[in-house]
Formats: C-alpha cells, sequence, structure tokens
C-alpha cells in the first residue's frame, strides 16, 4: 500500500501538470515540490514501481525528459480502495469512495470468484442481505440455517445421502428406558476459541432449547460425567437422536449468554469459524482443530452488499474489467432476484437465463400464505377457501411477469411429491367493504413482487390489501396484528421430518395451524413425536381447512466455478464449504 505522502505528492504533480503529460527535468519536478533531486528521482522510482507515471528519462545538459502522469485522482482513489478491499479492510474502503455507491459494487463485484494462493483456496459468494444473527435456538432464515450447519455441531447430524442420524459430538448413545437417553460426547473437542468442549456445555445448550415448544417433553439435562449426559423426557420418544440434529439443539458454550457479540461472532466447534461479519461480508475460515475431517475449502467470504448484482449494465463507472466470468463465480439463486436475473443486471457472473446451471432442482418447501386465526375474517372455512379462490397459485403466476414463471411452479402442499388441497364447498367472501392487512418480512426480493400481485387482484373484488412490512423476529413469532403472513420455508435433509417440526415448532404458525385451538394443537404435537401422526396427514388437516394455502415451488440454482469440486446444491440452496475445492488450473 502507497503511503499517504507519496499520493499527495503525485496529487501536487497532477495540479501542475493538469494535461498529465510534460517534457520537464528532474531539478524543475524537484523545485514544485520542494526538495532535492535526489529525493525526487526516488519519488519518481516509487511512483513508476506502482505504475503512476511513465518517466523516460533523458541524461545531459538542456535535454528534457518526459514524464506521463498515468493516474488522474479518481483513479487514484479506486486503486486504493481496490488495495484495501484486497487487504480485507473493507469499512476504510467503503468509507473513502464515501457516496460512490455504484463505484463500490462495481468493485467488490470484480472481487466475487475464488481464488487459490500458495495452495490456499478461497471462494466468494455473493449475496444481497446482511446477516447479523447466526445464533441457533433463534428465529433463522434459510441462509443463516445452512451457516449455523458449518459452524456449530450437534449431538447428532443428518447424514444429506442417506437422511439418517449419525454422530456428531455424541460418539455414542443409548436409551437407558422410555423417558432417559444417555449420550456419551467426543473428548478432546475443541470451541473455535480453544476451550474444551464438555458435558456443561450441552447441559447448557440442551436446557435453554427445552424451553421451545418442540422439546417440550425434555424434563431436564444432566451431568454423567464430564463426557456423559442424561436425557430425561416426560413422553417417549424414539425419534430423539434425530430432533437433537435440529438447528436449535446446536451446542454453543456454556458462557454463551454472557458474550455481546455472539449473535454476529459466534463460537462453535464447527469446520468453520466466522473471522468477520460486519456490513459488508461474513467471513468464515476453516478451523484446523476441527474434530471432523479438516474442510477442504480454507475460506469462504459471502460478499454483502444490497445492490451488488443489480447494477446496470450501462453504467459507466462499471468497467469491463471489474467484469467477472460467469465461469469463475460461484452464485446462488437466493443471491439475486428473479426479476434482476432474468433482466440480465448480473449476467457477468451468473451467465443468461438460458444457460445451464451446475445443478437444479425443484425446492423442498416454497412460498405460502398463512391465515391468521385472530383475524374476524377467517372464522369459517367458507371465508377461507374464498382466499385461495381469488389467491390461487394457478391464477396468481399469471400475474407474474412472463420470463421469470419458468422458475415458479403453483403447488397445493409443501413439498414436491405431496398433493393436498382443502375440503370441497361453497365459499364466502369477505362483508364488503373490506381491509386485509399482510405481513411479511423484510429484505426478500420477491415479496413486494407478489404482494402487489395480490393487491391488485383483490382490489378488483372490492377488497383492499395493506402491506406490513417487518423484521424477521417479529414476522417469525407472529408480533403483529395481520390477516394474512405471507412467507417461504424450505426443508432440509429429511423432508418430511423436517415439515413437521417445522410446523410444530415455528412461533408463527402455532396460534394458527389449528384454527387457535391449542388443546388441539399440543395433541398434535404429542401425536407426531409418538409417530401416530405423519407429517404428511399433518399437512393434510391444516391445508384442508385452509389455515395454511401454500402457493409456489421455486426452482432452486446453483453455479459454481468451473474449477469446483465436491460442490453439490443442497435443500437450503447453498453448498457444503468442507466437502468444496478448487482444482488448480
Amino acid at each position: 500500500m502507497p503511503s499517504r505522502r507519496l499520493e499527495q505528492q503525485y496529487l501536487r504533480l497532477l495540479d501542475f501538470f493538469p494535461m498529465q503529460k510534460v517534457s520537464t527535468t528532474l531539478q524543475e519536478l524537484a523545485d514544485q515540490l520542494h526538495c532535492s533531486k535526489r529525493h525526487m528521482r526516488n519519488l519518481l522510482l516509487q511512483m513508476q514501481e506502482l505504475q503512476w507515471i511513465d518517466w523516460q528519462s533523458v541524461a545531459g545538459r538542456g535535454h528534457r525528459s518526459q514524464l506521463v502522469l498515468l493516474r488522474n485522482a479518481h483513479q487514484l482513489l479506486v486503486a486504493k480502495a481496490d488495495k484495501l478491499l484486497d487487504e480485507g479492510n473493507f469499512d476504510e474502503a467503503i468509507n473513502l469512495l464515501g457516496d460512490e455507491k455504484q463505484l463500490v459494487t462495481s468493485l467488490l463485484r470484480s472481487k466475487l470468484g475464488y481464488s487459490i494462493r500458495d495452495e490456499y483456496q478461497s471462494i466468494r459468494v455473493p449475496y444481497y442481505r446482511t446477516m447479523p444473527n447466526l445464533y441457533p435456538g433463534t428465529p433463522l432464515r434459510r441462509s443463516e440455517l445452512h451457516l449455523v450447519r458449518q459452524i456449530f455441531n450437534g449431538l447428532t447430524r443428518i447424514n444429506e445421502d442417506s437422511g439418517g442420524v449419525e454422530q456428531d459430538l455424541a460418539h455414542q448413545w443409548r436409551q437407558i428406558d422410555p423417558l432417559q437417553w444417555r449420550f456419551y460426547l467426543r473428548p478432546g473437542v475443541q470451541f473455535h476459541d480453544g476451550r474444551e468442549l464438555g458435558s456443561l456445555d450441552v447441559v447448557a445448550s440442551l436446557t435453554r432449547c427445552a424451553l421451545q415448544p418442540l422439546f417440550s417433553h425434555i424434563k431436564q439435562i444432566y451431568q454423567s460425567g464430564s463426557l456423559s449426559v442424561v436425557v430425561e423426557l416426560t413422553q417417549p420418544d424414539a425419534q430423539l437422536p434425530l430432533l437433537l440434529s435440529h438447528p436449535a439443539a446446536m451446542i454453543l458454550p456454556a458462557d454463551h449468554a454472557s458474550r455481546s457479540d455472539f449473535a454476529s461472532r459466534p463460537i462453535g466447534t464447527g469446520p468453520y469459524q466466522v473471522s468477520e461479519n460486519n456490513d459488508w461480508r461474513l467471513l468464515l475460515k476453516a478451523f484446523d482443530h476441527y474434530f471432523g475431517f479438516r474442510a477442504l475449502l480454507d475460506e469462504v467470504e459471502v460478499l454483502m452488499w444490497p445492490d451488488l448484482a443489480t447494477l446496470s449494465l450501462t453504467d459507466k463507472s462499471a468497467s469491463s474489467t471489474n467484469a467477472v466470468p460467469a465461469q469463475s463465480a460461484a452464485w446462488l439463486s437466493s443471491s439475486i432476484s428473479d426479476v434482476d436475473y432474468v433482466a440480465g443486471h448480473a449476467v457477468n457472473f451468473t451467465g443468461k437465463p438460458s444457460d445451464l446451471s451446475s445443478e437444479m432442482f425443484l425446492e423442498r418447501g416454497g412460498y405460502f400464505l398463512l391465515c391468521d386465526s385472530r383475524s374476524t375474517h377467517w372464522k369459517t372455512i367458507e371465508q377461507r377457501r374464498w382466499l385461495r379462490e381469488k389467491l390461487n397459485p394457478n391464477l396468481l403466476i399469471q400475474q407474474l411477469i412472463e420470463p421469470i414463471r419458468q422458475f415458479w411452479v403453483p403447488t397445493g402442499s409443501l413439498l414436491p411429491s405431496w398433493f393436498h388441497c382443502m375440503d370441497a364447498g361453497i365459499s364466502q367472501a369477505p362483508h364488503l367493504p373490506a381491509k386485509l392487512r399482510l405481513a411479511y418480512h423484510e429484505q426478500h426480493p420477491e415479496y413486494t413482487m407478489l404482494a402487489n400481485d395480490m393487491k391488485t387482484i383483490l382490489a378488483a373484488e372490492g377488497v383492499e390489501l395493506e402491506i406490513l412490512e417487518l423484521d424477521y423476529e417479529r414476522w417469525a413469532t407472529g408480533d403483529a396484528q395481520a390477516d394474512l403472513w405471507l412467507g417461504t420455508v424450505n426443508f432440509a435433509v429429511p423432508e418430511e421430518w423436517n415439515v413437521g417440526a417445522w410446523m410444530l415448532g415455528m412461533p408463527l404458525l402455532k396460534n394458527s395451524l389449528s384454527g387457535g385451538n391449542i388443546p388441539l394443537f399440543l395433541e398434535w404435537l404429542q401425536q407426531w413425536r409418538s409417530q401416530t401422526l405423519s407429517s404428511q396427514q399433518l399437512v393434510q388437516n391444516v391445508v384442508g381447512e385452509g389455515w395454511l394455502q401454500p402457493l409456489f415451488h421455486h426452482w432452486m440454482r446453483l453455479k459454481g466455478p468451473e474449477q469446483a469440486q465436491g460442490i453439490h446444491l443442497n435443500n437450503l440452496g447453498w453448498f457444503d464449504f468442507k466437502t468444496t475445492w478448487m482444482e488448480p488450473e
């Protein structure tokens, strides 16, 4: 990085020679900068090494040398910001550029892709929003759910290929009796801060998650030695090892609550540790002391800038030198809205919509509408049936712009392989004039489009739709007065079990899935735990009554660099970092 003093000297030369090309002598330059000829010669050598100038020196009295200034003040500023970004000084670089938002976007986009330096492999992925909360057991969105699985471990985990439960922090477990289980911990497991995992960390973590409905049958957890814990239940649960693979049951340091920045800079035992997490980037580095196989990819950097993928192709500040070839970029379908994608706003790193993705499949999950049982508009099934008729996904998709319809599939259920529908019968419209309030969470690129299409359809029926945008935590907990909730969900492997876990564990759904009948909801929870009520039957109960109305499945896509090996799209729209690596050219 050139010194600030050298930059000032160069800027003074620009002031003296605005045409940027001049015939001069070493003495004249030294006089202009008020320094000796010897120092001036050193300055010119430094500037030439940085490619700021072209200096053609001519020896002999009376002969004049040629000086060409190759950078203007703006280019010098951009070069400095670019260097700061390479060094990871994002705050300093972005502050340096000030209000030049498009220039920041262009520079960040130039950093996408992958790099291999002395066998150190890193990959940079674009994303449209920040991720300040990576705290297991709190409301987490799809991408955060993926990331916590890279940062933390549970007592058990799911084999992504088979969908079965396997050992993680617990190397073995045993059911003592129908209500007691003992789990044996691996010795020598380290947290990212170097402290060893002990049974007290497990006791603290599982006691915390026992406060949530999904884990409410956990009576107590206690130590049975420094590397063993016993989980005592109030209700038999043959699938407890599966339940303990849930993200809410990830094992945290016992003192996690006292760490002020734990949500953004969490400490886990997983293959990746959070090195940095701010408004510009999330930097994950491979944890060398991970108890499993050390991750192959050394560094994953998620560049987070709202306009990263939507810089206009006609913008003059987006130099062609800042383009990232599509074959060298890593890109997720969730990195950019479908509207921007089909418009070609990010074609330089996503490729054209007609190009084949590395991997593509219909999401296990999708968009949905939830009728709030507290609303006066949905007291009868006839009213909920009217809503399904008017906002039927087969009709709603006709309102979407044609180029993106190929990525949306109307549905009647939560998984593509399932089919559910409302019970047939008459419908009843709200008493006119009617006003409905629809709530969705902020920072989702498709919600505004969907909500506006719904508004248009309902307006033709004499119904006004008011839009309420909430932060994610308020949305996930249902903390607002709304008649309808618009959302989206994706289910990790094993999908069917996770459907039930979401329906019975998501705070937003608790008061509405059973029409506000909490005893019925608790009965479903007990039946689901005992496996007398399947997730598919539960969905039929809820969809049949019209409380939950599935809308669309979305085609998820992944494009990785051509050199990427072991990179596979998962149900959460990401890829497993630790099994991905770059084959050198």
